[in-house]
């Protein structure tokens, strides 16, 4: 695909992370949300679904480096199925045709993460338990774990396929108000400030993996003592910051409750399900101390070389093209303000507010970055910083692997 082209990938992948910032940020958010998969759609409209899922995978990139992992659980499944709307929508396919693509692709991906919580952090039998204490209760449902498992892709299913209805109603309607002229190269917002990274992202990377593979790998109170002991080292090492603290507190909290409730529910015992919630807690903070650790740019690069050594795979080779082509995205608190004055003007009705967030997603398409101007931007990272959380880590690490050896023996 020529440069050009790849520029303007580049500007649809960062408008669609623009729309998944600014979802958090305005009224209506959902609504908007849903809007965000139009830009994608459209590059598979006009380019192919490969295409497509590339300018996809470089504006979930460019959303994580903002918004950190912890809290991409909305944007993936817009991004993973707008990009297939786009191409059916392109090829005439009927409405009911897109949803049922779009309710696959999102049941697909709800069914895997729903197995990673229910197996690995609440625990099977947890979870069974509290389906059979909801049956004495709501005794239609059928008994056991096989019809627990069943209910629950049931519920997912259905909640697949409105989610699929509404997302190909509101792509189609997207694409069809949308100019059919290419979108022009105006001038490049600028650039979000970052407050950097104190520590080498790669590092940070590194050492954060290793904190989650370790909270993964036991609910023991030694393993979890040591993730929580290094990340509060950590935390200060990088200088996270309280508000970082509290905005990962307001994270981890839901998904810890629930984990408490599968677990004192299901019969885990008040120990187990402490541990259990415990460590969801951690699991949460861990992402969210990565994203302030290593810093937008420094998520961005990392990101950025990950794609680029698979490039053996046509997609991320040329998602690594678009994500290179990118210079990150604007002003996004300018670009959520001007949302906001459109959402606030409109009527408070479904119609008018998604009306509103098209209309400004195809505005911000006007602004995308000329590719002369695309250039990456260094953050420095104090090396004394970056070696004491690895040390921090390594020695949590080799805590963990003693304790695993004295077991075993």
């Amino acid at each position: 695909m020529p440069d050009e082209g790849e520029s303007v990938l580049a500007g649809l992948a960062n408008v669609a992370a623009m729309t998944f910032l600014a979802a958090r940020a305005v009224p209506g958010g959902f609504v908007v949300a849903l809007a965000a998969g139009v830009p994608l759609a459209r590059a598979a409209g006009l380019n192919g679904a490969r295409a497509g899922y590339a300018t996809a995978g470089a504006s979930l990139v460019e959303t994580l480096a903002v918004m950190g992992p912890a809290r991409m659980g909305i944007p993936v499944p817009h991004a993973a199925s707008a990009p297939a709307l786009g191409s059916l929508e392109s090829r005439g396919a009927a409405l009911i045709t897109m949803a049922l693509a779009g309710a696959g692709i999102r049941f697909g991906y709800y069914i895997v993460t729903s197995a990673f919580y229910i197996v690995v952090l609440v625990g099977l039998d947890a979870y069974t338990g509290t389906y059979a204490a909801i049956r004495e209760t709501l005794a239609f449902l059928p008994p056991g774990k096989g019809a627990a498992m069943a209910v629950t892709a049931a519920f997912l299913g259905l909640w697949s396929l409105g989610a699929g209805l509404i997302q190909a109603w509101v792509i189609r309607r997207g694409l069809r108000r949308w100019s059919n002229a290419e979108p022009g190269l105006g001038e490049r917002p600028a650039a979000a400030p970052d407050r950097g990274a104190r520590v080498d992202p790669r590092a940070a990377t590194a050492a954060g993996l290793v904190a989650i593979v370790v909270a993964l790998a036991s609910t023991e109170p030694l393993p979890l003592a040591l993730v929580a002991l290094w990340l509060a080292v950590a935390w200060l090492i990088a200088g996270a910051g309280a508000r970082s603290l509290f905005g990962g507190l307001a994270l981890a909290a839901p998904l810890a409750l629930a984990t408490l409730a599968f677990g004192l529910t299901g019969g885990l015992g008040s120990e187990l399900a402490v541990r259990r919630a415990v460590r969801v807690a951690l699991l949460v903070l861990t992402a969210v101390w990565l994203r302030s650790a290593a810093g937008a740019d420094g998520l961005r690069a990392v990101s950025l070389g990950a794609v680029r050594r698979l490039r053996r795979l046509p997609t991320l080779a040329l998602a690594a093209s678009v994500l290179g082509a990118s210079a990150g995205i604007g002003s996004y608190g300018d670009s959520a303000r001007r949302l906001g004055r459109r959402m606030r003007s409109a009527r408070k009705r479904p119609g008018p507010l998604l009306g509103a967030a098209l209309a400004w997603i195809a505005s911000e398409a006007a602004r995308l970055p000329r590719p002369a101007e695309v250039e990456s931007r260094s953050t420095g990272w104090s090396r004394a910083a970056t070696a004491l959380v690895v040390s921090a880590g390594g020695m949590a690490v080799l805590a963990v692997g003693a304790l695993a050896v004295s077991v075993a023996a």
